[in-house]
């Protein structure tokens, strides 16, 4: 059975990050197995995803592939700028020490992983980790004019920042009912989801439930590139890229 997970990969191993999990084969089957905010080690997480059999897209919100000549930022920031969705940059990242994504990256090729999204765009089957980032998912999946700002950044209050979390519960509630209605099923998302999450969340609650959420679009997103690939592009190369969804426009039609 297939096996689709997410990961809002923290930049540092202290910190926690956003996980899911789902499994199935169609949408009516997609159940999801397992969503949490927690501390993952490298080496530990590396294992634990390689222990699963049978074919396994993992999406990660980190950068999986750097060298100095990596690029991708500089073309997401020009084909998301209007949406005000651009990325950290990479290269600060690694300068800061920052390495998690690329740490584990290179620990699942280790083992196995095709960090290349090219196959799986192409439709064949595998075990693969690839990066996402979750604004591009939002702007092409949620149809926004302008990405969600619900990050802690420039002053903006706890308030301010429970309305734009329960905007995003309700989009990404909207997707998985068109896209993969049998994963509402789940307790643990049905409560991530619930409006009174974001309305009782400050702290570190608030932080928790934005990395889970994250962490559930990534497995949404890693669903839909293994059942619709040609409906994804790749935006770098393999000095490090990230994979976003097409506009509608430069979409295939369904056949």
């Amino acid at each position: 059975m297939p096996t689709f997970i997410g990961l809002d990969l923290a930049w540092t191993s202290h910190r926690e990050s956003g996980i899911c999990w789902f499994e199935g084969e169609s949408a009516a089957d997609l159940r999801c197995t397992r969503l949490e905010a927690a501390v993952c080690n490298t080496e530990r997480l590396a294992d634990e995803l390689a222990a699963i059999e049978g074919p396994l897209v993992v999406t990660i919100d980190a950068p999986l592939l750097y060298t100095p000549e990596r690029w991708t930022e500089r073309e997401v920031a020009r084909r998301f700028g209007r949406y005000k969705a651009s990325p950290h940059q990479a290269h600060h990242a690694v300068r800061q020490g920052y390495t998690a994504g690329i740490d584990l990256g290179q620990a699942l090729a280790e083992r196995g992983f095709v960090l290349d999204p090219a196959p799986l765009l192409r439709g064949e089957l595998g075990r693969y980790a690839v990066e996402v980032f979750p604004h591009t998912v939002h702007v092409r999946l949620f149809g926004l004019s302008e990405r969600l700002p619900y990050k802690p950044k420039g002053g903006r209050s706890v308030a301010f920042r429970r309305e734009v979390m329960r905007q995003y519960q309700c989009h990404l509630r909207k997707v998985l009912e068109r896209e993969a209605p049998a994963v509402l099923d789940s307790e643990k998302v049905r409560r991530v989801l619930a409006p009174d999450a974001a309305a009782a969340a400050k702290g570190a609650a608030l932080k928790r439930l934005d990395d889970t959420l994250d962490g559930l679009t990534c497995a949404l997103s890693a669903w839909l590139l293994w059942r619709e690939p040609d409906r994804w592009e790749t935006l770098g190369d393999l000095n490090g890229y990230i994979v976003a969804p097409r506009a509608p426009e430069e979409r295939a039609p369904l056949a």
